[in-house]
């Protein structure tokens, strides 16, 4: 077997190892994952203040919340492991800021 070949292996069995520990890591509430479905929820921050009525979707360690008008934030969870749902931590890279979201019907399936 080449050099080459061998090289390409390794990153290809490197690549597929990364995939798989990316896909396998989800959000959880009382141990069982809480990904894909849409929940009710409320934001809040202390500069834009609270915004109620919006939905949020968790998927592995983000928080997709959707606001009226189309709007969209795309959040990082402190932890995924949810505690207390109506106090879940996210950052918000894009405008540097934390988010605390309030979710009103989380259920663990």
């Amino acid at each position: 077997m080449s050099r080459i070949r061998r090289v390409a292996l390794a990153i290809a069995g490197l690549l597929a190892a990364l995939l798989a520990a990316e896909g396998s890591a989800a959000a959880t509430f009382q141990g069982r994952s809480v990904d894909g479905r849409h929940y009710q929820a409320s934001v809040l921050n202390h500069g834009y203040g609270m915004i109620d009525g919006v939905e949020v979707r968790f998927h592995g360690e983000n928080a997709y919340v959707y606001l009226h008008g189309g709007g969209r934030l795309v959040l990082i969870l402190r932890d995924e492991d949810i505690a207390d749902p109506h106090c879940i931590l996210a950052d918000d890279p894009r405008r540097g800021i934390l988010w605390e979201i309030n979710v009103k019907d989380l259920r663990a399936r």
